[in-house]
C-alpha cells in the first residue's frame, strides 16, 4: 500500500510558490498582450477593406486552429532557424499563448460588437459623433459587458495553458514540480499539490465569471 509523504511539499514549498508566481505572472501578461491585440483584430475584422478582414479572419482561423503545444515548440525551435531570431522559454511561452488567446478575443469582440443593434451605430452617426466615437463610447460600453464572461472563460483556459510552457523549461509550476518529483521521486503527493494550486489559482476566475453571467441574466430578465 501506498504511503503518502506530505512532507515533501513543506520541504520544497518555496519551490511551489516560485513555480506559482511565474505562472501567475505568465498569465497575467498573456491577458494583457492577448487581450489588447485581440481587441485591434477584432476591430480590424469589421473593416470595409475586403483585404483586411480577410487577412485578419487567416489570422484567427489560423492560430484557433494550431494546437498550442505545436506552436510553442515551432516558435522556440524552428522560428530560429528561419528567422535567426532566438527567443528566451518565457518569451517563447508569452508569444504562443498570447497569438492564441488573442485569436479568441478578436472572435468575441467581433460576435459581441455584432450583438449590438445597428441603429444604435446609426443613431451615433446622427448625433454628429465620429465612426471611432460612435464605436468607443457606444458600441464597445455595451458590448464589453456582453464579452466579459467569454472573455474571462478563455483567460481561465489561458491559466492552464501555461501549464504547456513547461515543455521549453519555462520555470512555471509544472516545470517546478517536475523538478521536485526528480528529487523526491513522489510524484502523487506532488502532482496533488499542483492540482490544489491551480484549483486555487483558478476558482476565483471562475466565481467573477459565474457571478457576471448571473448578473447580465438578471439585467437582460429585467429588460
Amino acid at each position: 500500500m501506498y504511503e503518502w509523504q506530505w512532507s515533501v511539499i513543506l520541504q520544497y514549498r518555496d519551490v511551489f510558490m516560485q513555480g506559482a508566481l511565474v505562472t501567475i505572472g505568465l498569465t497575467l501578461l498573456v491577458i494583457l498582450v492577448g487581450t489588447g491585440l485581440g481587441t485591434i483584430l477584432g476591430l480590424l475584422r469589421r473593416s470595409q477593406l475586403r483585404v483586411v478582414s480577410t487577412v485578419v479572419r487567416v489570422y484567427v482561423e489560423l492560430f484557433r486552429a494550431v494546437p498550442i503545444l505545436v506552436l510553442l515548440i515551432w516558435i522556440f525551435y524552428v522560428l530560429p532557424l528561419i528567422t535567426n531570431i532566438r527567443l528566451s522559454p518565457f518569451s517563447a511561452a508569452l508569444v504562443a499563448l498570447s497569438l492564441n488567446l488573442s485569436a479568441y478575443v478578436a472572435e468575441t469582440m467581433r460576435a459581441g460588437i455584432n450583438a449590438i443593434p445597428k441603429i444604435q451605430y446609426e443613431s451615433g452617426i446622427v448625433l454628429g459623433l465620429s465612426p471611432l466615437q460612435v464605436m468607443f463610447q457606444i458600441i464597445l460600453p455595451q458590448a464589453f459587458r456582453s464579452m466579459l464572461p467569454n472573455l474571462l472563460g478563455h483567460y481561465i483556459t489561458q491559466l492552464k495553458n501555461t501549464s504547456l510552457a513547461s515543455v521549453i523549461a519555462v520555470d512555471e509550476l509544472l516545470h517546478r514540480s517536475n523538478i521536485v518529483i526528480s528529487n523526491s521521486y513522489r510524484p502523487l503527493e506532488v502532482y496533488t499539490a499542483v492540482a490544489v494550486i491551480y484549483l486555487a489559482l483558478i476558482l476565483p476566475f471562475t466565481i467573477c465569471a459565474s457571478w457576471m453571467e448571473t448578473g447580465l441574466a438578471r439585467k437582460v430578465k429585467q429588460i
